[in-house]
């Protein structure tokens, strides 16, 4: 009786923690449940003036943690969230951002549509 009780206990635990896992813009799996995390924006921008926005938004916020220039993904700690902003300018004259919220495991699309918006204001200020 008790073997089958944490033989259960031990399949329901592995079942939790496989589900789990979210991935990142950085193609790192991390810890979470999941949920709508991420806001996707397009810019007809260059990538560099929309890259020193996001940069900017990011330092005012929190404090950025990583810049990764082959997967040109930007990471940085706002509170107690962690923040991914990829950038993507495959397309002529258009650069695509993709903001990711997670806060202790959870999505937090308010957050990262607050840090989207602001992407977006700096933007406006900037040119």
């Amino acid at each position: 009786m008790k073997f089958k009780f944490f033989t259960l206990l031990a399949l329901s635990c592995l079942l939790v923690l496989g589900a789990g896992c979210v991935s990142t813009p950085k193609d790192d799996l991390i810890f979470g449940l999941p949920g709508r995390d991420k806001i996707v924006s397009r810019y007809e921008k260059p990538y560099d003036q929309v890259k020193a926005a996001a940069i900017t938004v990011l330092k005012r916020n929190g404090t950025l943690v990583g810049d990764d220039l082959v997967k040109k993904v930007l990471e940085a700690r706002i509170d107690t969230a962690k923040v991914y902003v990829a950038l993507d300018d495959s397309e002529p004259k258009i650069t695509k951002v993709t903001v990711q919220v997670r806060r202790g495991g959870v999505a937090d699309i308010d957050l990262a549509s607050e840090v989207d918006k602001q992407i977006y204001g700096q933007l406006l200020v900037s040119q």
